[in-house]
């Protein structure tokens, strides 16, 4: 039988990694990321020896962040395709350039991820093993991302990496006609629990909202996640012609640049390309101090206000009854996006010896205030919808709920289980058969 290892995202968003075995002992990951919470950040440590591949949904620092720490031993193949792998290197130096934490690993190993980097297209069938293939999915998320079907022993198994099957403004969607018939099933569970607003109405009242902020005077900070949601956002803008000032700034920048180099991976180049060049990139800091200084929209990381550039023009945002804040994306519990929508007031403490760090923020928001679920996971509607539209072999109908809280994945699987399935949400370190 086949085994499924899972070695991290289990009852928790952070550190995914699923290691599937053959029944002959040979071995493939399926992500590697960390998460930025405890000590523990790592996925949970296990045997890899006979490993012969490793593959990546997609480029986010939760799936990928650790794979420089395999490859401190390991030599073999990373499949992967190449928007990902440059979005990779730009968060994994970022993340080893600004953080704090002791990370057992660095730029070499980074390195050497780059050098073992195999780019496979979507729906092409790749063998790694005798009778071990892999295959990669569209999966809608963020430019790049897939599912990856396994095929081991005979048995067909899919992990679904993070996926959405709704059109998004930056790329098309996952398609679940697009998937074989199954014996399993590892699924994200982020937003089981939750609906989604409706997409076309919630970018009409951002916009809207935005412009009547700024042809009143102020300006509007958009901390967005740099890898996809500031682009995203930025093309709602120009969807809806907003007339006024655009600034992009931090990872932002950096990543739409990126995207820019891979045209095959968003849905419209020109669109896109278009988008840009009405957009002025910020650049030192007096490219900020004019942005700072200037009525407009500023997009920049980070999304949930915990750093980046976005702290450099919070203070002066909050403080103006004029201007106004607007989150387009999910707030962790804790994080001080999270805190200001809740309470209205920002906090923000960080300790270390990075130029520009500012400690102990503590300001009760004077401007407006508000929050666009852009999001680019599946809803519970579309997460069952997405599992009804699959086909799974007689007696081979297993489902792991994965990425998501405690509640998210095992509510998830408890439902499932009403509908039929064989549905679980592992726990860290378990291994099921299939």
């Amino acid at each position: 039988m086949v085994s499924i290892s899972f070695l991290g995202g289990c009852r928790e968003v952070g550190r995914s990694a699923i290691l599937i075995e053959s029944k002959s002992g040979a071995k493939c990951i399926l992500d590697y990321g960390i998460r930025f919470k405890n000590e523990n950040r790592l996925p949970y440590d296990t045997n890899l020896s006979n490993l012969k591949a490793v593959a990546l949904t997609h480029s986010h620092i939760d799936h990928s962040g650790a794979l420089p720490f395999l490859y401190k031993t390991y030599e073999g193949p990373f499949f992967t395709n190449p928007v990902s792998l440059a979005i990779v290197e730009v968060l994994i130096r970022d993340m080893i350039k600004i953080s704090d934490f002791p990370y057992p690993f660095g730029f070499r190993e980074l390195e050497k991820v780059k050098q073992n980097a195999n780019f496979l297209k979507n729906k092409v069938r790749y063998k790694i093993k005798d009778n071990f293939f892999i295959t990669f999915i569209n999966a809608g998320h963020i430019p790049g991302s897939v599912s990856i079907l396994i095929e081991v022993d005979n048995k067909k198994i899919l992990y679904s990496g993070d996926i959405n099957t709704q059109l998004t403004n930056l790329i098309n969607p996952a398609n679940s006609l697009d998937i074989p018939e199954l014996d399993a099933l590892i699924i994200e569970s982020t937003y089981s629990l939750k609906e989604h607003p409706d997409r076309d109405q919630l970018e009409k009242n951002f916009v809207e909202k935005t412009t009547d902020i700024t042809e009143n005077g102020g300006s509007v900070l958009i901390p967005a996640f740099g890898v996809a949601r500031s682009q995203e956002a930025l093309l709602i803008l120009d969807k809806y012609n907003y007339p006024g000032k655009i600034f992009l700034d931090g990872l932002a920048r950096k990543v739409s640049k990126v995207y820019l180099d891979y045209p095959e991976s968003i849905r419209s180049q020109g669109i896109f390309k278009n988008a840009l060049k009405k957009t002025k990139f910020v650049i030192r800091r007096k490219g900020r101090n004019i942005a700072k200084n200037s009525v407009g929209v500023i997009i920049t990381p980070s999304g949930m206000l915990k750093g980046g550039a976005a702290i450099e023009y919070i203070q002066t945002i909050l403080t103006d009854p004029s201007s106004a804040v607007y989150l387009v994306g999910y707030q962790v519990e804790g994080s001080p996006g999270r805190g200001l929508l809740d309470n209205g007031i920002f906090e923000f403490s960080e300790r270390g010896l990075k130029k520009h760090t500012i400690d102990n923020i503590k300001i009760r928001a004077k401007c407006e205030y508000d929050y666009f679920d852009f999001s680019s996971h599946a809803d519970n509607l579309h997460l069952y919808d997405y599992i009804d539209n699959l086909n799974f072999y007689d007696n081979s109908n297993d489902i792991f709920c994965v990425h998501g809280d405690n509640r998210s994945t095992t509510s998830f699987a408890s439902e499932l289980v009403k509908k039929g399935y064989n549905s679980v949400a592992p726990e860290i370190g378990e291994v099921y058969k299939v």
